[in-house]
């Protein structure tokens, strides 16, 4: 018990937060004649969301507990494979907003994104939870 203790007490010197992250792939095989759209998106509120379509929002799982600690994080995505329609990588962003990352395509087209997220305590350097997050939206006849 006493190290169990202390390793709970030493995870709460370090930030008072616990971050996981977990890879997901969110995939939209529209075709048929319909746009395609996947999203990727960190909330505010501590949780991991995904979208398929128009659809709404699914809750994966919380990248932060206590959720009420999300604003003390901030993101860099990292794109490593294809394109994003939509988003930001390359700088680090606060995750007291929302951040949404997105691959979108037209009917006929397809887009295909690979990209990293990882996630740290503002003003520090140490990445504390990454992640490897694919989108896929197709919408080829």
């Amino acid at each position: 018990m006493g190290m169990m203790t202390m390793l709970l007490g030493a995870s709460s010197a370090a930030g008072g937060a616990v971050i996981t992250i977990t890879d997901q792939t969110v995939q939209d095989f529209t075709g048929g004649g319909s746009s395609a759209n996947t999203e990727y998106r960190l909330n505010s509120n501590g949780g991991v969301y995904t979208r398929v379509g128009s659809g709404s929002y699914t809750l994966v799982e919380n990248w932060v507990t206590p959720t009420t600690a999300a604003a003390d994080y901030e993101v860099y995505a990292t794109v490593t494979a294809g394109a994003l329609s939509s988003g930001t990588a390359g700088s680090w962003l606060p995750l007291s907003s929302v951040q949404t990352w997105t691959a979108s395509a037209s009917i006929g087209n397809n887009q295909f994104c690979v990209f990293t997220v990882d996630i740290r305590k503002v003003g520090t350097g140490t990445v504390l939870d990454s992640a490897t997050i694919t989108l896929e939206a197709d919408a080829q006849l």
